[in-house]
């Protein structure tokens, strides 16, 4: 349950994102820090709706959250007119996966993707095309976006449902390892030295943020130290490789125009943190 201290404290961080995020423009954020802020206040305003009882909406706004991702990825990977019936599924796969959530039907929710969307989408995408040529491409293309734009964040939702404040500290937890790798990066420093404090340096800053909202989350000591270890990881690993996605799909990191890859860029550090967490945190602990 979430108490009535700790719901004002996410009321309370949404109105100063939401401050934030309308007047970034005037307070000359950097770029990169301008295109993150609308992010991060989704997740907020979600975990916000969630936490007053207000579940269905907070899973509708990320739901929102990742059909946006999908669409501008969809745009980017320069898909054909002929591949709509595979994109349709990918969308459609949307809703119904929240509905999984949203019930509570953990064993549909976690073949919903990996298994059905992925038997469907190639079937869809054939449908559509009377050349074969391309389609291969087109399923891989298709089937990879809807794994990692909804499915993956798929995960903070059905966490969410389970705990909003675990949720909170997830996001929270990537959020300051995007921060503290952004001021590593705005110093000139040699590559092999750079990436291992990017993986060391969030692992403090990581466990006393789960310190501190252990009493909210229910995250022992034990389980908040090996989080504090693998999140900064798998944030590592996981914008490494949305980064050369990136590059294969043009989006340009120092300029991205609205549609041109925002979601993907801000969305990147979570994807693989949120399936792991989610499925450390299912397996350790018994009341899941």
């Amino acid at each position: 349950m979430v108490d009535h201290a700790s719901e004002m404290t996410l009321v309370a961080l949404l109105v100063v994102l939401s401050a934030a995020t309308l007047l970034r423009g005037s307070l000359r954020f950097p770029f990169t820090v301008a295109i993150y802020l609308p992010h991060v206040w989704m997740f907020v305003l979600a975990f916000t709706l969630a936490a007053l009882g207000l579940s269905p909406w907070g899973l509708g706004v990320l739901a929102v959250l990742c059909f946006h991702a999908l669409r501008e990825y969809f745009t980017l990977a320069d898909l054909r007119i002929e591949d709509r019936w595979g994109m349709f599924t990918a969308y459609l796969t949307i809703p119904f996966m929240f509905y999984y959530i949203s019930i509570d039907w953990y064993g549909m929710f976690i073949i919903s993707v990996p298994v059905w969307a992925f038997l469907v989408v190639p079937f869809a995408v054939t449908l559509g095309r009377q050349d074969a040529e391309g389609s291969v491409l087109a399923i891989g293309a298709i089937d990879l976006g809807l794994f990692l734009l909804v499915y993956c964040v798929g995960h903070i939702a059905y966490l969410m449902y389970y705990s909003v404040w675990m949720a909170v500290y997830l996001v929270a937890a990537v959020v300051l390892c995007d921060l503290l790798a952004y001021l590593l990066e705005s110093r000139e420093r040699p590559a092999r030295i750079g990436l291992p404090l990017q993986l060391l340096a969030p692992i403090p800053a990581v466990a006393l943020l789960g310190l501190v909202l252990a009493p909210w989350s229910g995250i022992t000591l034990p389980h908040g130290l090996s989080l504090a270890a693998l999140i900064p990881l798998l944030v590592a690993i996981s914008a490494h490789v949305v980064t050369r996605l990136e590059a294969d799909l043009g989006i340009d990191r120092g300029h991205i125009p609205a549609g041109g890859g925002g979601s993907i860029n801000s969305l990147k550090s979570v994807l693989y943190a949120a399936p792991v967490t989610f499925h450390y945190l299912r397996y350790v602990l018994d009341d899941f």
